[in-house]
Formats: C-alpha cells, sequence, structure tokens
C-alpha cells in the first residue's frame, strides 16, 4: 500500500531513517507528474549532509511521534530535522513524495531437504525493521493455500522444519511481519522440497570437482546439458533435481536399483576450479568469480563450506554477472555429515593450468583428507580418484597419478582408480577416443557411468547390512 502525499515543496528522498520506536519509513522522489507507477520512481539524496536523528521535534499542527501511522504532515519536520531544508517556505511544485506502508518482501528463498523428516529454508533479508519472519507452508504444491508454520525473529534468515513425513512434497514462502510502523510484505517467491524416499538409514554423497564433476553430457556429445547448482547458474538452480546424466543422478539411479535405503547425491562441482586457492597454489577464484577449493570466503574454504556444511549455508561470495546471474550463491544442498555420509573428490586437473605443481596439488589432497578427518569422520568414506588424461596441453599425470595412489593408501582412503579405466599409460593419453567428448578434456557419459558403478559398490560394502553389488568394478 502507498499513500501519495499533497505536491510538497523539496526534492526529497530519504533512503532509511532510524526513529523512536525504530520506524522506518521510505520515500521516493518522481521527476515527472503524479503516477502510480513504481517504475517512474528515482532514487535521491537529500542535497546537504544529514546527521542521524535520534528524536524529532512536535510539529505546530500536532502529529506526533507517537502516532501509529504519522500523517505526511510530518515530512516537513523531518525533512527539516535532517538538514533537508525548509519545505512549508521553500515550495517546490515539481516534487512528490510517496510513502511506502509495507516491509520489502524477502528475496531468493530457497530450499533443500536431505533428510527423510527436515526441510531447511534460507532467504536475503530485503527488509530493515520487520519484528520477525513469518514461515508459511503449503502441502498441496506451489499454488497453495500456505499456513503459517512459525515465526522467527527479526534478522534471522533460516528455518528447519523437521517432523516432516518422507517422501512428500512441501512448499514454503516467507513473509517479512510487520513492524516499524509499516505492514506485513507479501510473500516470497515458493521453494518447494520433496524428502528423501527410503528405509533407514538414509545415505549421502557428496561429488565434489571440476567441470567433469558438474557437467551432465550425453553418450560422446560436448553439449552440456545440466551443471550442479552451484557450477555458474542461478540461486534457484538449488532447488532442481539431478539429471540422469550427471554423475550425481548415476549414483542416486543405481543405489535406488540396489537398496532400499533413502540416498541423495548433492553435487558439488563447479567448472574450471582447482584444489588450490587461498594461497595453496593458483589464484583465489576461477575466470567467472567461482573460489577454488581452499580459498577463505568469510573464513570458510570452499572445501569446508560444500564438503563439511560449515557455516550453513555458506556462500561463496560469487560476483554478479553472466555466470552468476543472483551473485553470491548459497550451499544451500551442504549439510554436516554423519556416519553414512561419504565424499567423492575428483580434482586436479585444471591445476597444471593455473601453474599448481604436483607437489601442491598432492598436498591440497592431503589437506582435504585430514580435514574430512579431523572433523571426525572415517577415512573410508573419502573416496579419491586418480585423473584421466587431459590431451589439450602437455600434463603429466602419470606422475601425479602415482602420487594420488600413495596418498590414498598412506591415509586409508578408498581409490577409485580412474586413470587405469580411461588410459593405457597411466593418465597420458586415452584409450579411446569413445572415453571423451572430443576434446582430450572432458569424460563421455559412459565414464561417468563406470564411476557410479563404483561409487555405489564402494559405499553399499560400508553401509549397514549392504553387500558389494554385482557390477562392473574392474579397473579394466
Amino acid at each position: 500500500m502507498r499513500e501519495v502525499s499533497p505536491r510538497l515543496d523539496w526534492l526529497v528522498a530519504w533512503e532509511r531513517l532510524v526513529v523512536n520506536h525504530k520506524r522506518a519509513e521510505r520515500l521516493y522522489r518522481k521527476d515527472q507528474q503524479a503516477s502510480d507507477s513504481v517504475d517512474a520512481i528515482d532514487w535521491v539524496a537529500c542535497p546537504v549532509p544529514r546527521q542521524e536523528v535520534t528524536s524529532l521535534p512536535t510539529p505546530s499542527y500536532g502529529v506526533s511521534m507517537a502516532s501509529p501511522n504519522p500523517s505526511l504532515l510530518l515530512l516537513p519536520a523531518v525533512l527539516g530535522a535532517l538538514g533537508c531544508g525548509d519545505l512549508i517556505n521553500e515550495p517546490h511544485p515539481a516534487a512528490e513524495v510517496v510513502l511506502m506502508t509495507t516491509l520489502e518482501t524477502p528475496k531468493q528463498l530457497i530450499a533443500s531437504a536431505l533428510s527423510r523428516s527436515e526441510a531447511r529454508l534460507s532467504w536475503l533479508d530485503a527488509s530493515t525493521s520487520e519484528s520477525g519472519f513469518e514461515i508459511l507452508r503449503s502441502t498441496t504444491g506451489a499454488g497453495g493455500p500456505y499456513a503459517l508454520v512459525r515465526t522467527v525473529a527479526s534478522n534471522v534468515v533460516t528455518f528447519k522444519n523437521t517432523g516432516l513425513s518422507a517422501n512428500r512434497t512441501y512448499c514454503y514462502q516467507v513473509r517479512a511481519k510487520a513492524g516499524g510502523g509499516l505492514e506485513t510484505s507479501a510473500a516470497s517467491n515458493s521453494a518447494c522440497i520433496t524428502t528423501m524416499v527410503g528405509t533407514s538409514p538414509a545415505v549421502r554423497v557428496i561429488t565434489f570437482g571440476d567441470s567433469n564433476t558438474d557437467w551432465g553430457l550425453d553418450g560422446t556429445n560436448p553439449t552440456v546439458l545440466a551443471t550442479s547448482y552451484v557450477g555458474h547458474t542461478s540461486s534457484s538452480a538449488a532447488m532442481l533435481p539431478n539429471t540422469s546424466d550427471q554423475l550425481a543422478g548415476k549414483i542416486e539411479i543405481r543405489w535406488k536399483a540396489l537398496r532400499s535405503n533413502a540416498v541423495r547425491a548433492v553435487n558439488h562441482g563447479i567448472s574450471g576450479t582447482t584444489t588450490g586457492g587461498g594461497g595453496f597454489g593458483g589464484p583465489d577464484r576461477d575466470g567467472t568469480g567461482a573460489p577454488e577449493a581452499r580459498t577463505l570466503v568469510s573464513g570458510i574454504t570452499r572445501f569446508e563450506g560444500e564438503v563439511l556444511g560449515a557455516a550453513w549455508p555458506w556462500s561463496g561470495g560469487e560476483p554478479l554477472n553472466m555466470a552468476y546471474p543472483d551473485g553470491a550463491l548459497r550451499r544451500v544442498q551442504a549439510f554436516v555429515p554423519e556416519g553414512k555420509d561419504f565424499v567423492y573428490v575428483s580434482m586436479g586437473t585444471n591445476d597444471p593450468l593455473n601453474g599448481i605443481s604436483h607437489q601442491q596439488t598432492l598436498a591440497n589432497l592431503r589437506w582435504m583428507i585430514d580435514t574430512w578427518q579431523a572433523a571426525g569422520r572415517r577415512s573410508d568414506h573419502f573416496l579419491l580418484t586418480t585423473l584421466a588424461p587431459r590431451t589439450d596441453f602437455a600434463g603429466n599425470f602419470p606422475a601425479l597419478n602415482d602420487g594420488i595412489r600413495a596418498l590414498a593408501a598412506a591415509e586409508g582412503v578408498v581409490l577409485i582408480d580412474l586413470a587405469s579405466h580411461t588410459s593405457d599409460d597411466n593418465g597420458l593419453t586415452w584409450r579411446s577416443s569413445d572415453l571423451h567428448v572430443g576434446d582430450g578434456v572432458h569424460y563421455s557419459e559412459s565414464v561417468r557411468d563406470w564411476l557410479a558403478d563404483r561409487i555405489v559398490a564402494e559405499v553399499s560394502a560400508r553401509v549397514s547390512n549392504g553387500r558389494v553389488p554385482d557390477l562392473h568394478v574392474s579397473d579394466d
């Protein structure tokens, strides 16, 4: 709702004014004739420096700050207190002031369901004087109806909804609750999730890597059909399911065909990234602004934020650009791993292009393993691959692959020998052109099929009442 004042006497705008009882109003100036279109509104600064206002004079015409909905007649006194001139004696009829009476709507609500009974929500706070946030839920789809589930405190931007039913879809919206003299906002966008289906214990697998982990490709076609929700995309991608072309999707499909336990694979691959950053080789970010594995953002590395669920929902601090149209992405699908959870790490292919030595790559991979173990996670729940060939430049992956095998043996983690599957010379050249998409870098779909078989075999062998599936799991 908006109230439009009579024409006032100064070109005014005040973006945010905090006064008694945390009252915040928003005023706008229109350059043209009076109009109801918000698109015609421009922000303008007060023409002289303003000072913080902690109290306002009571105007002679009887409007006090105690009034729950202060009249626009108070504006001359407020603007005068801000040093914006005497509105009564200095008329400027070209200006018009619009008073916003509702709070700004929360932005970019996203949700995840990495449990049979819990949903997690994250949103951006767009208002400054809300008294809290109202969480609304629908069990009949995005169209509603929605019912109030909970109200959280002001400035809180996350919520966990527990006690849900397995394999059921829930949709959510969020509203900023009335406060500061402003009415409750409109509802945010809808965010829908489906809780995990299957028996307990649920199994979760994090896939952490670069483009070969990130992308979904069909056969040997180089056209990218799908990417991870953090891989150069918008925030809404966080709620999209994995596709059957992606490694994470293939893991889920194979697991469901084999076991009744609930499963979820979380794809945290980002194209072009390295094992380094943060002073541990190469730049801190790739060319689009995505953080590298050891790059610190708000004191948390990408590895810690995505693999260990640190500072949930950790943001990578991505810049607003064509690759990241919503700017920084919150890792809403991340979680703190538990006893039946696993991580798959396949990185290093891009390291030589970024000046990272084999020794530093091995040190970075060792740091990841040590960080996983330090968090109390089992060594045999860490799956590490050797590297397939990269023939678009003169690399020397055989030596690096030997180092990865030795590292896996020393640390007690599970080795998936991708180099032996894709190459006859330890990752120097491809065994067959059918194993890549024609660029000498990116796996074909058949390699992802093989990897998914291996991952499911290793995970199943380590989950209670599990058995090693009858799949093709040799390294040949």
